[in-house]
């Protein structure tokens, strides 16, 4: 892999650790494929540092969010997880049309019942 590629992994896996740490298998993987569609997708830029750390877009990359700073510590069981759900994306394993996702504690006024595609664990995916 050269530079860029462990970059674009090590920012998804870290961005799916942050978002999904607590979630399945299942779940890190619909939030690594959500980042994947938003790459493809003229709406928004077309890298995975893009999509990641545009503003406002995934909480664990704002400033001020308690995860913004968080790193996997060794032996953490959720970080192979998050790795292989990036690795997943990455070699084109993109099962959904997934592009929004939130937790169900919240009620985003985006948010349209008729376009979830998955439900998993404490989130709802759509694509919009």
């Amino acid at each position: 892999m050269d530079s860029a590629q462990l970059l674009n992994r090590f920012l998804l896996a870290l961005c799916v650790w942050r978002e999904a740490r607590g979630e399945s298998d299942r779940g890190k993987l619909l939030v690594a494929e959500t980042i994947a569609n938003r790459v493809t997708d003229k709406r928004w830029p077309d890298t995975f540092a893009g999509v990641i750390t545009q503003p406002k877009q995934f909480s664990a990359f704002n400033a001020g969010d308690p995860n913004a700073t968080l790193f996997p510590k060794d032996g953490d069981p959720s970080w192979p997880a998050a790795v292989s759900a990036a690795d997943s994306v990455l070699r084109g394993n993109v099962f959904t049309k997934s592009n929004h996702y939130h937790t169900t504690g919240v009620a985003p006024a985006w948010a349209d019942a008729s376009k979830i595609v998955a439900r998993e664990g404490a989130h709802i995916f759509y694509s919009l």
